[in-house]
């Protein structure tokens, strides 16, 4: 039996054994302590070194962080196992050429070890785990400088653990008592303490996204509020800008849902959305599909695109990091196709995946495919979404599962509608690969 990819596995078995995983059993272990989402076996694993199968993109670079592969070494195993289109292999060396250049975060970290100010740990720990680098986030708030209020600095620095660890109500708690206890002069201080507020309401909101959407957008809105008092307090603080951007679009994305998905809404007096629904209660309740659902996140839309064009024409070459620079490009796209300007949003998300086609743009595809179709009645549509989705399996094939699952009634509800049994096929083919 021909092996196609035998060096390949030679090579992974090695990099297993010389990380002191001496069994496969081992290694699984250690996958899913990284990753508890991953579905791998002893013989999946077995048939990978042998050269006989190949992994996802996604359980590649699960293992290619747990057995501490270089970006060089990640990038060959790519282009070897062929996990990526022809087109792309251009973009994987080129990203191995990246791999050797200077990071945002490389010159922050030189920044704060030349100055060392408050302003420069908060930006450089801000960066650090927009990027995922969790642990190097920890590691340097071992290290925060004091401000001369011992106090304030541990409450800061318990909060922001308790944030990374995913205790957002403890964080809440602690920024919020931080905030209460620092002196009104303190400008920078307390536009960073609102901003983290914001940030924790928001990481509750994602939470709740989909079992609990009324508690979700209640958490949106009070993260909004947070984040609106810091960009007062410090107008051009480019990462409250950067979390309002993300913080906006996903409240219009929340009512918009509430729309698609009509049930009547129970508003309590205290409720963060009371302000914006009064107009439209009866005894207390909005009523199910109520109009001013669509027209409040046609408003929060525009708020959001407007937060990513200036985000766009401040942010290069600033602190922000490339992820949610990124991030920013994308969604600045896509939020022209929520506000129905489609031609706009075709010209914009097909210039990215020509230049960036990863998971997410191919599933923003999806998302432009079936808008189009909702709004324009363009049957073909539909398959062209599906053609994208299985793009976006070639690149991550877990996360996009789990995503056209959880969008069931939701970004994709529409397709699920019409094309129920091709979207359980394409899941089916990858369960089986």
């Amino acid at each position: 039996m021909e092996l196609p990819f035998i060096e390949a596995g030679k090579f992974m078995r090695q990099k297993r054994k010389s990380a002191g995983f001496k069994t496969q059993r081992a290694l699984i272990a250690a996958l899913l302590k990284e990753n508890p989402d991953i579905n791998c076996s002893e013989p999946y694993i077995s048939l990978i070194e042998k050269g006989a199968k190949t992994p996802s993109v996604h359980l590649l670079d699960v293992m290619a962080r747990v057995l501490k592969m270089t970006p060089q070494e990640k990038g060959e195993l790519l282009l070897a196992y062929r996990r990526v289109p022809s087109d792309f292999e251009f973009t994987v060396r080129e990203n191995l050429k990246e791999s050797l250049r200077r990071t945002t975060i490389d010159d922050l970290k030189k920044r704060y070890a030349r100055e060392g100010t408050p302003e420069q740990f908060n930006a450089l720990l801000r960066a650090l785990i927009l990027e995922d680098r969790r642990e190097e986030a920890q590691e340097l708030l071992k290290q925060a400088p004091t401000s001369g209020n011992s106090f304030l600095d541990l409450q800061v620095r318990s909060a922001h653990l308790g944030g990374l660890a995913g205790h957002f109500d403890f964080a809440i708690h602690g920024f919020a008592l931080a905030l209460e206890n620092c002196p009104k002069e303190y400008i920078q201080t307390r536009g960073e303490l609102l901003m983290n507020l914001g940030i924790m309401h928001f990481a509750q909101g994602l939470k709740h996204q989909y079992k609990y959407p009324l508690l979700s957008l209640e958490e949106y809105l009070a993260s909004h509020g947070f984040l609106e008092q810091s960009l007062a307090l410090v107008p051009d603080k480019l990462f409250a800008l950067d979390e309002l951007a993300r913080c906006v679009y996903h409240i219009g994305e929340s009512l918009e849902n509430l729309h698609r998905n009509p049930q009547e809404l129970k508003i309590d007096e205290k409720s963060p959305a009371m302000p914006m629904f009064k107009p439209a209660l009866r005894k207390g309740k909005l009523p199910a599909g109520h109009a001013l659902l669509l027209e409040l996140s046609q408003d929060f839309f525009a708020k959001a695109l407007a937060a990513y064009v200036r985000i766009l024409k401040e942010a290069p070459g600033r602190e922000l990091p490339d992820k949610p620079l990124k991030e920013a490009v994308y969604f600045h796209a896509y939020t022209h196709a929520k506000m129905k300007l489609l031609d706009q949003a075709c010209v914009l998300m097909n210039s990215i995946t020509l230049l960036d086609r990863n998971w997410l743009t191919c599933f923003m595809q999806a998302g432009v495919a079936v808008m189009r179709f909702e709004q324009r009645q363009e049957t073909e549509q539909l398959d062209n979404a599906l053609h994208w989705l299985g793009l976006a399996f070639d690149y991550d094939a877990d996360s996009v599962k789990w995503l056209i699952q959880q969008e069931k009634n939701r970004e994709l509800k529409t397709l699920w509608e019409h094309k129920a049994n091709e979207l359980e096929n394409q899941i089916a083919q990858v369960a089986k690969s």
